[in-house]
């Protein structure tokens, strides 16, 4: 499975909408007055694998504030897991048809065998609670803290647990202020491998409603 760089995508989205208005202005040059407004150009924009957007490139993935797989420090468990949690709960509704669609994100940070779980389902279990944000094209703002207690464990030199609170509002860009967010406990599993840490496995609990998430 290959796996892209965000990093780069959202640089050769910028890229291509800035040639593409650079073209649109020259040619519209010598029709428009010069004091004329010109509306901004949205190009396609690849997100990820299987994922397409027509949003300008600064609107993709919660205005490029989401956290990337370049932000762990793969040689530290706790850096790795908190990446890891975040990027579980960051979720753009203009782009994102499911939860699931930030774990595909995530996979950069997985071993081969966890990212092979990481298919969306037909439907969004969170679709009820996605449906406000969705129509202000709404994305989430995660935080995620180690958890309160001694669930966190380094079981051997190289196998680790880790447990984090995460918490996340709704940000409209509209501007229109939203009451919804979450609260969830998120248990990631790691192994190490060639000096670097994987996640193996990761369990989400609401901790406002009913038990939910996905397993080892």
């Amino acid at each position: 499975m290959t796996c892209r760089s965000h990093t780069n995508l959202y640089r050769a989205a910028a890229l291509a909408v800035s040639m593409l208005a650079l073209i649109a202005l020259t040619s519209c040059a010598s029709d428009a007055p010069a004091s004329e407004d010109v509306a901004p150009i949205s190009a396609p924009t690849e997100v990820y694998e299987g994922s397409y957007t027509s949003a300008p490139a600064e609107e993709i993935l919660g205005g490029n504030t989401f956290a990337s797989p370049e932000d762990a420090d793969r040689s530290d468990a706790d850096s790795t897991a908190r990446v890891a949690a975040l990027m579980l709960h960051s979720w753009d509704t203009t782009v994102d048809r499911t939860e699931t669609a930030a774990a595909v994100r995530a996979i950069p940070l997985m071993s081969e065998e966890w990212a092979a779980n990481q298919v969306e389902p037909e439907r969004n279990a969170s679709n009820g609670e996605w449906l406000e944000p969705a129509e202000h094209g709404a994305y989430s703002v995660p935080r995620a803290v180690p958890a309160i207690g001694d669930a966190a464990q380094d079981v051997t030199p190289d196998k680790a647990i880790r447990v984090l609170d995460v918490t996340w509002r709704w940000v409209a860009r509209d501007q229109t202020a939203l009451d919804g967010g979450g609260h969830r406990q998120v248990t990631v599993y790691l192994e190490k491998a060639d000096g670097q840490w994987d996640v193996v496995g990761h369990q989400t609990r609401d901790m406002t409603a009913s038990m939910t998430g996905e397993g080892k």
